[in-house]
């Protein structure tokens, strides 16, 4: 084998892992040979990009960096797939507040549970991330990872777990962020309608509050809509960040 064939190997492990995790490049929809044929036409691009390796003799040796490279471009996908996660648990915690999360159906495209506002999240992330010309961005920053974590590098000496659990915190409070408004507008109509259920003991609240409180969400999600957008484009933006930071902590 050949350090050519070795080099393109190893390049191509560490797309498709890192494509088969990333969204925006992972639908169900799209056809295994189109990921495929992305996966072998970025190896080849990349290939003449990034420097020659030297020959591995020792197969045992070739073979963990086969397994570093699978971990390393599941890692990549799934920092990027955390900034989607954000704006699918703002999602889902607007369905608990409302009450959708008793509907929640399974969804094919994306292969998770997610009631309506949960998908209704995540399928605007998509938008924007695309309107945003984002995933250029981030196959740039792949193609950086190259040059952060060289091809035959086995060992990550500058891990950090306390960025670990800074960037999970942080994909909390960013989808804190995105759904406090209707949870705030709903937590008040809960409160109005247990005014209500205490001053008119005669209104069944427990059969008016799914609905009201459904209609509310709806016309205030008309409201901000604009706005969620933009806060949701914001933190589309944070992925080539993200990836940086953390290709720099095994760089």
């Amino acid at each position: 084998m050949t350090f050519q064939l070795q080099k393109i190997i190893l390049i191509f492990i560490r797309i498709t892992a890192f494509i088969v995790i990333c969204p925006g490049f992972s639908f169900k929809g799209l056809p295994n040979t189109f990921k495929i044929g992305f996966a072998i036409s970025l190896t080849l691009i990349i290939n003449s990009i990034i420097p020659k390796i030297d020959v591995i003799d020792n197969m045992f040796l070739f073979l963990l960096l086969n397994i570093k490279e699978t971990i390393l471009g599941l890692a990549l996908g799934f920092v990027t797939n955390l900034i989607f996660s954000a704006a699918e648990i703002a999602g889902n915690l607007v369905d608990f507040q409302v009450g959708f999360s008793m509907a929640s159906v399974y969804d094919p495209s994306v292969g998770t549970t997610a009631a309506n506002y949960g998908k209704m999240y995540y399928w605007i992330s998509i938008s924007v991330f695309f309107l945003l010309d984002m995933h250029h961005k981030v196959i740039t920053a792949l193609v950086k990872s190259f040059d952060y974590i060289p091809l035959n590098t086995v060992s990550f000496n500058n891990y950090n777990a306390k960025a670990i659990v800074s960037l999970f915190s942080e994909v909390f409070e960013l989808a804190l962020n995105l759904a406090i408004p209707i949870i705030i507008v709903v937590l008040v109509t809960d409160i109005i309608l247990g005014i209500i259920s205490k001053t008119v003991p005669q209104i069944n609240v427990l059969m008016l509050g799914m609905p009201v409180k459904a209609m509310v969400s709806y016309i205030i999600t008309l409201l901000t809509l604009s706005w969620l957008i933009n806060s949701i484009g914001n933190t589309i933006q944070l992925i080539p960040e993200n990836l940086e930071g953390f290709m720099n902590l095994f760089s």
